[in-house]
């Protein structure tokens, strides 16, 4: 065995049993929120589905029917309808409920607390292991470790011949369960190493997102997007005066018309902008990465980012998200994305399985040193002779 197997073999063997359990629950989490949305809709109907009217209330009876309910809390972010039967969803801070508003009547439909719900339950076990930001460095780790079980796989399926090959392609259904288990987990990894390099890859990006957003700003030699810069009150307004939040939405869809307004970021310091995110097709990000911002006082535009004509850096990122939950390409690839979610945790188990079958075989040999060769010898595989290019990491013995 080269060098480069047996360090790949030793590799891929103690991580992928200290990683299991991580990517079994990292796994099955991330296949069940790929149709996020509609769950939430699902499980709460009467807050997610609004009967469609000729016109939409303005934005600013949207913010007045929240604030007769809440006079004392200042919105944070306002998720916009961006489909005819959705509701607006106005979010009173990190911590606070969202309010969800009727966006043709501007009446309340229902609120509920921050996190609440089996849905945003899977959304804080998949991002965070219900462990806050520790969590979440878990699983950006986590990533970044399947990245490399992924790679020492590959190198172990390599066969060694290339008559091989085609063993190294099919499972084989019919020679028992431990064969199957074995082609399973071979053939298997071999078929979702580029899912799996994605999803890896994407998401740790996501966790470890300002050391992504330098590396590809140093790689393209170009520089990220600047923060919004404060706004100045201009000559004659005065700062304090109420927000139109209707006003800097036509705002923004004038400075970006083919743009869809997909939320609206309140200003939480005294000299922030009114920020609006739109979607400015052909982008893959189902929310948009194109942003407004405009002055408070009187909705003018300060500066506009049209994601079309971003610097290179951020155009790669943008694509990671979408990429990371399947949102290119339709409902086919939503369902694709399902099933090839779990592969993680199948290979996990079949992983497992191949180690227990073999160390339980191996085992009795080693505790009984004067047994005969006819009796050590293990049978790994139930098939008429083993496969010679086996990249199993435990090794036959003799």
């Amino acid at each position: 065995m080269s060098v480069l197997r047996r360090i790949s073999s030793w590799v891929h063997l103690y991580g992928g049993l200290a990683l299991g359990g991580l990517l079994i629950v990292i796994s099955v989490s991330g296949s069940a929120l790929v149709f996020e949305d509609a769950l939430e809709a699902w499980l709460h109907p009467s807050l997610h589905h609004v009967t469609p009217s000729d016109t939409r209330a303005p934005l600013d009876e949207v913010f007045g029917a929240v604030e007769e309910v809440h006079p004392d809390a200042t919105p944070w972010i306002v998720d916009l309808p961006t489909a005819p039967t959705e509701p607006a969803v106005v979010r009173l801070g990190p911590e606070a409920p969202s309010v969800y508003v009727d966006p043709y009547r501007a009446t309340i439909l229902g609120e509920r607390p921050s996190g609440e719900g089996v849905v945003n339950t899977v959304v804080d076990l998949h991002v965070q292991l219900l462990a806050g930001r520790t969590g979440s460095l878990v699983v950006g780790a986590s990533g970044l470790l399947l990245v490399l079980l992924t790679v020492t796989g590959l190198v172990l399926w390599w066969p060694r011949r290339l008559t091989a090959l085609g063993e190294a392609l099919r499972v084989m259904w019919r020679q028992g369960a431990v064969r199957f288990n074995y082609d399973l987990h071979r053939a298997g990894g071999f078929y979702t190493v580029l899912f799996l390099l994605l999803t890896a890859l994407t998401g740790s990006a996501f966790i470890f997102y300002p050391t992504t957003q330098q590396i590809f700003a140093t790689a393209t030699a170009t520089a990220p997007w600047p923060p919004p810069a404060p706004t100045t009150p201009e000559r004659g307004s005065d700062e304090s005066e109420a927000v139109s939040y209707q006003a800097a939405m036509r705002a923004a869809t004038e400075a970006l018309p083919e743009g869809e307004p997909t939320f609206l970021y309140v200003p939480q310091e005294p000299n922030a902008p009114v920020t609006i995110r739109l979607r400015t097709p052909p982008e893959w990000h189902p929310n948009g990465s194109s942003f407004v911002y405009t002055r408070p006082s009187n909705a003018s535009v300060l500066r506009v980012d049209d994601a079309r004509t971003a610097p290179w850096s951020a155009r790669v990122l943008q694509t990671f998200y979408p990429l990371h939950i399947g949102a290119v390409g339709g409902l086919f690839v939503k369902w694709l994305y399902v099933i090839l979610g779990l592969a993680p945790a199948i290979l996990s188990v079949t992983g497992t399985m191949i180690w227990y079958q073999r160390w339980r075989t191996v085992a009795p040999a080693e505790a009984a040193p004067n047994a005969t060769e006819e009796n050590t010898r293990p049978v790994v595989l139930p098939a008429d002779r083993p496969s010679q290019d086996d990249p199993s990491p435990i090794p036959r013995r003799p």
